[in-house]
């Protein structure tokens, strides 16, 4: 409180006020800093160190087996209390919901391969499928054409939208290439 309010108020005001002897108060303010409070700091910029190192994703439990794990002992609890002062959180991907099955089904083609995914000859079966893929602040949608022989994507589309033409893009691309 005193430092706070030095430029405000005499020293020897606040120090009467709180009964503490100016003396003491110096004595006080030159002293070393203790041995936990050294450990804590170093503590504290590990723990912001691993939290940035992997992407703000780990919350305490996680930052704090990651620091046991390369030698530095501390608990979880302690994690947490250093997290809340420090503001940070982890950061959770659960952005993205699907929706009722029921609603996925509707105008989806017939299944022609009926999980028989061997093939004899180049260009004889393809897949399709599509990633939703999180970038910085919203989804991009990547749409994939697979030859089943190779194994080899042949086509492929991004884009910021998930419509027919994102599809239509990938098998376009599938036809050109081979």
């Amino acid at each position: 409180m005193i430092e706070q309010y030095r430029d405000d108020f005499p020293l020897t005001v606040m120090c009467r006020l709180l009964k503490v002897s100016v003396s003491g108060h110096y004595k006080w303010e030159k002293r070393p800093q203790c041995a936990s409070a050294c450990r804590r700091e170093r503590l504290e910029a590990k723990v912001v160190e691993t939290y940035a190192e992997f992407k703000v994703r780990y919350g305490a439990p996680r930052v704090a087996e990651e620091l046991n794990a390369v030698g530095i002992k501390c608990s979880v609890n302690f994690v947490v209390k250093i997290m809340r002062l420090r503001g940070i959180r982890a950061r959770n991907g659960k952005g993205f919901k699907y929706s009722p099955p029921a609603e996925a089904m509707s105008n989806v083609a017939e299944n022609l391969l009926s999980r028989q995914f061997i093939a004899e000859k180049p260009n004889e079966k393809w897949t399709t499928d599509i990633a939703y893929i999180w970038v910085r602040d919203r989804w991009l949608y990547l749409a994939t054409v697979m030859d089943l022989y190779s194994r080899a994507i042949v086509g492929w589309a991004l884009d910021a939208s998930m419509t027919e033409q994102l599809v239509t893009d990938a098998l376009k691309m599938a036809f050109q290439r081979r």
